[in-house]
């Protein structure tokens, strides 16, 4: 099959032209790692796609899925093409610039929650199961955000066997990833699941994320800082404020379903004057801005 015999198979808006049906195709990736599957539809809407080795991509209520990006294999060309609320659309690829630059800002902050969540279990006195869902509950990087503007193109100094392992390590942690809803947290199945390949890419991407002296100074204040219980994890940024003088903007995701109804002001100004007085304490010159995201708004913004 041809390109042109796919795409012909939709309307201009990207609805399925036979409502109902699977259609076979290939995917791939920039470095021409194949697999094959399909797509299936429902009322011209895609409402699942699958791999015969990966993994597949739905939703438990058999919705329209959305938000995801494929390369296509066909007989004389690939083209890459994005699920818009199950809506075949084509992707234009020019618009892929900088997306080294932008794949790793992402996954950088999703290195440092992941292992800001390991703190507690620092700690001799913590109960093992206890750690053990805080760390679930935490596992905000686990979402299809981290890897966001992947293209193992980007990494071609690591050579192809590691570029190789690479790829394989974000598809098998984006066949998880998209399985979390960005209003809920992840199960401990799909914890464990995506653990191992994120471990992979952390091993592998290491050395492009390097840490600047005095941010060791300002994670130690943060380690040992007592967070209320309704706030999942935390990370920082070095960053100027509005008015051009150096700062610190410490970001604290909170689980919106937990906090308490009518102290959430009260309770962010008591973290906001404890964490400034902690990093003044420490010596840090940069001035600290407290800011509250949402997990899911973390999970979505900016994607």
């Amino acid at each position: 099959m041809t390109a042109n015999d796919f795409l012909d198979r939709f309307d201009a808006n990207g609805m399925y032209l036979k409502g109902d049906g699977t259609e076979s195709v290939v995917f791939t990736t920039p470095s021409d790692i194949r697999f094959t599957g399909n797509f299936h539809f429902r009322d011209g809407l895609c409402v699942g796609a699958a791999t015969d080795t990966i993994g597949n991509w739905n939703k438990p209520d058999g919705s329209p899925i959305d938000g995801i990006r494929f390369l296509l294999e066909f007989e004389d060309e690939k083209k890459l093409v994005a699920i818009d609320q199950g809506k075949i659309i084509r992707v234009q690829e020019s618009k892929r610039s900088g997306s080294r630059r932008d794949f790793l800002s992402h996954f950088r902050i999703a290195r440092n929650l992941f292992v800001h969540a390991q703190a507690p279990a620092d700690s001799p006195v913590v109960d093992a199961e206890k750690t053990k869902k805080m760390l679930v509950r935490a596992a905000i990087w686990l979402t299809p955000k981290s890897v966001f503007a992947f293209d193992p193109a980007d990494f071609q100094e690591l050579g192809k066997t590691r570029q190789k392992e690479l790829e394989e390590a974000v598809q098998e942690f984006l066949s998880v990833a998209n399985h979390v809803p960005p209003d809920e947290s992840a199960t401990e199945e799909q914890f464990r699941a995506a653990s191992v390949p994120f471990q992979k890419l952390l091993d592998i991407l290491g050395a492009y994320l390097t840490m600047r002296e005095d941010a060791k100074v300002v994670e130690q204040v943060l380690r040992g800082t007592t967070f209320p219980p309704w706030v999942l994890n935390w990370d920082y940024e070095f960053k100027d404020d509005s008015d051009g003088e150096e700062a610190i903007w410490v970001n604290v995701y909170v689980d919106e379903k937990s906090i308490p109804y009518g102290q959430l002001g009260k309770a962010s100004t008591e973290l906001s004057m404890s964490v400034r007085q902690e990093l003044v304490e420490s010596k840090i010159d940069r001035w600290p801005h407290i800011r509250l995201n949402t997990a899911k708004e973390h999970k979505t913004k900016g994607r």
